[in-house]
């Protein structure tokens, strides 16, 4: 899977929502595989936060992590934003443990992030396959979460509210919609039975007038609505039917399910990078999606080892392989191109017993040589090499060494290899240096570093 990165940095300041306290907070690029890390400026003794689900400390109407020394309070928003632009790496500095609530939605971080800039990596990021379906239950609740394996990443809420009161009770986001419209301007939305109780308490300090919805979803006593008058700075209708304030008119027919989706995917993107896999949830919230976030990176594979999905399309198949490089049947090792990069590229074989060497080798008991998995690894990293060149059917690339081969595992009739190479040297002069592993499943089979030479074909 491609990912991106900031060009940029990119500040916003605001107030936490629960805290009320001053916060500004401050995104900056990263290289690949450096994660979501947070620093606290105003704690410089204490440790960055690495984002991932075993930081999770309280799911309590917002998402807290901490790794004992820097408290993160209401992530998910920012998270969100950053994950459905593909950008799995940031630094993030802020002044105050609360992320600024805003305006209640991910549309602000949203927006910053388009001005500053994004770019695609450099850098494949393999993400998760998950071999099962996971799934998540909260008997006190009902409430539900589940991971479905997919040839692609797609997010889907169902609400259990009156839908006389938050309008339709379903959301879904899938790879090719547009989240800075369809997503990111959701707000969070609250029912008049459950805020009031946070407001007598004191909290919610930090809430301003548009920074999310009420909904009135029940008869409310006069403490209450004198309450609410205080909370949004105005005397508000009395009013005995349910529907949102109309202080806070919806900005879509869904914003409510809207913004759990948009929840969903804060939380999931806990685990730092793209999961082939469909999300659904019932009565949504940040406990049953931060843990379902933890089961998935405890169950799947998350090593960075590439994979593959039936469902998956290739980036090139074999008749396209066949217009780059010159080898032909039965010498040709590779089926499909899965992922390419400046740098990286993901390729597969699918063994079968009619592989003309099985004949023998060996009689009976049918293994893939070492040195044909060594070729199709070449071969694959051939294919990396020649999309260097403008006219890849113009030029050959010739093997000149391998160093530290091993070979791990066997290679039997129904496995499908994964090649994954990648550039360790700048090509310079038409030599080429990378290094080379091959996977059946999560194991290891074998690698080595390769060199070879772009040549002109005569």
């Amino acid at each position: 899977m491609t990912s991106n990165q900031l060009k940029n940095a990119f500040s916003l300041a605001g107030h936490g929502i629960h805290t009320g306290a001053a916060c500004t907070v401050t995104v900056y690029p990263a290289e690949r595989g450096h994660g979501y890390v947070f620093r606290r400026l105003d704690c410089p003794e204490a440790t960055p936060l690495t984002v991932h689900p075993s930081a999770v400390t309280d799911t309590d109407r917002r998402t807290t992590l901490s790794n004992g020394t820097t408290t993160i309070h209401t992530a998910e928003h920012l998270l969100s934003a950053l994950y459905a632009t593909h950008i799995y790496d940031a630094r993030i500095e802020l002044n105050a443990s609360e992320i600024p609530i805003l305006d209640g939605s991910a549309k602000p971080w949203y927006d910053a992030i388009q001005s500053a800039g994004i770019e695609l990596s450099t850098a494949l990021v393999h993400g998760i396959t998950l071999r099962h379906p996971i799934r998540i239950e909260d008997p006190d609740t009902g409430a539900w979460a589940e991971a479905i394996p997919a040839a692609y990443p797609s997010f889907e809420v169902q609400l259990s509210h009156d839908p006389l009161a938050v309008g339709p009770v379903s959301a879904r986001f899938m790879p090719n919609d547009d989240y800075g419209n369809g997503v990111a301007p959701a707000r969070t939305f609250t029912l008049a039975t459950h805020i009031t109780p946070l407001i007598h308490r004191g909290l919610l300090k930090g809430a301003q007038p548009g920074s999310g919805i009420l909904i009135v979803d029940d008869s409310l006593s006069n403490e209450d609505w004198i309450a609410l008058d205080a909370f949004v700075g105005q005397s508000l209708e009395r009013r005995s039917d349910i529907g949102p304030l109309p202080l806070t008119p919806f900005r879509m027919d869904n914003e409510p399910a809207s913004h759990k989706l948009l929840d969903l995917i804060g939380d999931i993107a806990l685990i730092g990078q793209p999961i082939r896999a469909h999300i659904r949830t019932f009565k949504p919230g940040h406990k049953t999606n931060t843990l379902l976030a933890l089961k998935i990176m405890e169950e799947a594979n998350s090593k960075g080892i590439p994979s593959y999905h039936p469902d998956q399309a290739p980036l090139m198949d074999v008749a396209k392989i066949m217009s780059i490089i010159p080898h032909r049947p039965p010498f040709l090792l590779v089926d499909k191109i899965l992922e390419m990069s400046n740098n990286e590229i993901v390729g597969m074989k699918a063994v079968t017993m009619n592989e003309p060497f099985f004949t023998g080798h060996f009689p009976g008991a049918p293994v893939m040589p070492g040195v044909l998995q060594l070729e199709a690894m070449a071969q694959v990293g051939g294919i990396l090499a020649l999309s260097t060149v403008p006219d890849p059917e113009n030029y050959l690339t010739y093997f000149l060494k391998m160093d530290q081969v091993k070979f791990k595992n066997k290679v039997v009739p129904g496995d499908n290899l994964i090649f994954h190479l990648v550039f360790t040297e700048p090509i310079r002069r038409g030599i080429v240096q990378m290094r080379g592993k091959a996977y059946v499943g999560s194991k290891l089979v074998s690698e080595g570093f390769f060199t070879a030479m772009i040549t002109k074909d005569k």
